[in-house]
């Protein structure tokens, strides 16, 4: 589940893994040893991650982060998924951080993320996905519902029917992402999408699938405030996602930081709420 949302534009996105039950009344089954083992690499990398992105830190140290528990545990990180700086209105900004470097032999060299330094007051969302498989996520057959306008591109076009659809999303979403349905007249919508996705004019967001293996997803949002970062988005990872195996020496000592940093923030809620109830 990977959602978002955003007020005046501030925005605010998560993602959790979770296993469905047979029926609601009943509790969800353990999953298999892989599939554990995928979903706490992908959570506890998240964590690592967010703990990671800190005033005066590199985007690589992220990656390399990322990479030592994704080793720990035997999984891939997807290699096509991106963590972005938000802004206001700007929900993919220009600094990003690579969950998996590409091979400079095998892919071309624009596609590496560029070097970039987190600094004070900065928002990101640590978006983390990992498979038990090889990670090369790719398009599968459901058609693409969700776009974003590029607003860094111009174009004039040529159908009328894509004239109307550049219009419309100029007018009601002119920076975030948007579905089909929440148009006025889908059919002519997609008459239109053709000219404006071939011109740079919108930017699809299709359902990629990693068919080699089974894929874990988990994001939270993070703030770089001068007191550190601190996570506001996210879920607890589920009970039932348990493995044997442990992560790496540096990544334990960074997991057990956050386990106390955690309980130090209950312990000092509870204090102020048991004070407000003896006044």
């Amino acid at each position: 589940m990977d959602l978002g949302c955003h007020i005046d534009g501030y925005i605010a996105v998560a993602a959790h893994t979770c296993i469905v039950p047979e029926s609601p009344d009943s509790p969800p089954t353990a999953p298999d040893e892989a599939t554990a083992n995928v979903a706490v690499a992908a959570y506890n990398a998240m964590l690592v991650a967010a703990a990671s992105i800190a005033a005066g830190a590199k985007n690589t140290q992220v990656t390399a982060a990322v990479d030592r528990v994704a080793k720990a545990y035997g999984v891939t990180p997807i290699s096509t998924v991106r963590m972005h700086q938000m802004k206001r209105y700007v929900l993919d900004g220009v600094k990003e951080i690579a969950l998996k470097q590409p091979n400079p032999e095998e892919i071309e060299l624009e596609e590496k993320v560029p070097d970039c330094t987190f600094e004070q007051f900065e928002v990101y969302a640590v978006d983390v996905a990992m498979s038990t498989g090889d990670g090369n996520a790719r398009p599968g057959d459901l058609r693409t519902t969700v776009f974003k306008r590029n607003v860094e591109q111009t174009y004039q076009l040529k159908v009328k029917a894509s004239r109307q659809l550049l219009a419309e999303v100029d007018k009601k979403f002119p920076t975030l992402p948007f579905s089909l349905r929440h148009l006025s007249d889908v059919r002519t919508a997609r008459l239109g999408l053709s000219e404006c996705i071939s011109h740079g004019l919108l930017t699809p967001y299709p359902s990629l699938h990693d068919h080699s293996g089974v894929v874990a997803h988990f994001k939270c949002t993070v703030l770089l405030l001068p007191s550190g970062t601190v996570r506001v988005t996210g879920l607890d990872l589920p009970g039932y996602f348990s493995t044997t195996k442990e992560p790496d020496e540096e990544t334990q000592k960074v997991l057990k930081a956050i386990e106390e940093e955690a309980a130090k923030k209950a312990a000092r809620k509870a204090a102020k709420k048991n004070k407000k109830k003896s006044k």
